[in-house]
């Protein structure tokens, strides 16, 4: 018989991935919890208005694309029969590439500030046992270095103990002598 401790197969840490207000902690310390569960919500206002700044900003830079495309269409003709200066029309063209490029990004910002927004709700990444819960609703956590909570996987669980070097000499004689055999 030998003294041991038990831990988990896998321990992840639960970090907030924004910065925000802890609004509520939705699993009991100590208990069981499922991968995809919801841990905690983190304040979500500010990212919903980021969001919906961003939105505006696409529709803001959709527009500027449709006047910069039909200002191109409207003067290549000019152009093709030189009743306006190629620097004109050219500048019409880039014009409206560079519209469809801001379309672009601001599409892009929608996508990182959704992924932001997404991240209010702290998801736990693995089924296990949590630990204490390191934060309460009300404190404020920091993006990526607040912890939040650890998980333990533990199906399968591993149990960790120590052989004193006398008894792992004694084993080994036993093994050679043919007295014992291991798993």
């Amino acid at each position: 018989e030998y003294v041991g401790q038990t831990q988990g197969s896998k321990d992840v840490e639960v970090r907030a991935r924004v910065t925000g207000i802890i609004e509520k902690r939705l699993f009991e310390e100590g208990a069981a919890v499922k991968a995809g569960q919801t841990l905690f919500i983190i304040d979500a206002r500010q990212y919903q208005a980021q969001v919906a700044a961003a939105n505006a900003d696409v529709s803001r830079a959709k527009a500027q694309k449709a006047q910069a495309d039909r200002e191109a269409a409207r003067l290549k003709p000019l152009a093709e029969r030189k009743a306006i200066g190629q620097k004109e029309a050219d500048d019409a063209a880039s014009a409206a590439d560079l519209a469809a490029a801001a379309v672009q990004a601001s599409q892009a910002k929608v996508a990182e500030l959704s992924v932001n927004l997404g991240y209010t709700k702290v998801l736990a990444p693995i089924s296990g046992l949590t630990s204490r819960s390191q934060k309460s609703e009300g404190s404020l956590v920091t993006a990526n270095e607040t912890l939040l909570t650890t998980i333990s996987q533990t199906h399968p669980i591993w149990v960790v103990f120590n052989i004193s070097e006398n008894e792992q000499l004694r084993l080994n004689r036993a093994v050679a002598a043919n007295q014992l055999m291991l798993p």
